[in-house]
């Protein structure tokens, strides 16, 4: 059934589209259905994390609607896939210095969102940067990264990061 204006169509046949090429796409509407669709992939509870390798190369797009959607999904699998998560951050780092207050929000969120250890000190770096931004949003982001912050028990690295 077709519906017009609307993503229910995303829900309908798991194995319709093929993702693969459309999220090698130059074009960017084509790899934002791609991304819709895994993440509605998700939303059903099916593992599509085999799509790891090709989503994070999308993480360096210029279009902010694909840069939320590779957020998103990233998210999900960062604790699955840590390896390759760790290839991603030097892009979070890139976009907490972009123009655009929103993706530089997004940016820490998904820093701070992702449970690893390791990054633990750069969403510290971070959320300090974040919290002197003159947006608004910016900063209220940077307040809720604390909390989880503390949840990846930074206090052990600390002592680290001030010496």
């Amino acid at each position: 059934m077709f519906r017009i204006g609307t993503d229910a169509h995303l829900y309908d046949d798991p194995d319709d589209v093929s993702i693969a090429p459309l999220l090698d796409s130059k074009f960017d509407s084509e790899k934002c259905e791609a991304l819709k669709r895994l993440l509605a992939l998700i939303a059903q509870g099916f593992d599509v994390s085999s799509y790891f390798p090709q989503v994070v190369k999308n993480v360096a797009s210029q279009s902010v609607e694909v840069k939320k959607l590779v957020y998103l999904y990233l998210l999900h699998y960062a604790e699955k896939r840590p390896n390759e998560t760790l290839l991603s951050i030097n892009c979070f780092q890139k976009d907490l210095g972009d123009p655009n207050p929103l993706v530089r929000a997004w940016a820490l969120r998904t820093m701070a969102g992702i449970r690893l250890h390791v990054i633990a000190p750069l969403v510290l770096v971070a959320v300090g940067k974040c919290a002197r931004d003159p947006s608004i949003y910016v900063r209220k982001c940077a307040a809720i990264a604390l909390p989880k912050l503390h949840d990846l028990r930074l206090e052990e690295h600390t002592a680290a990061i001030e010496e």
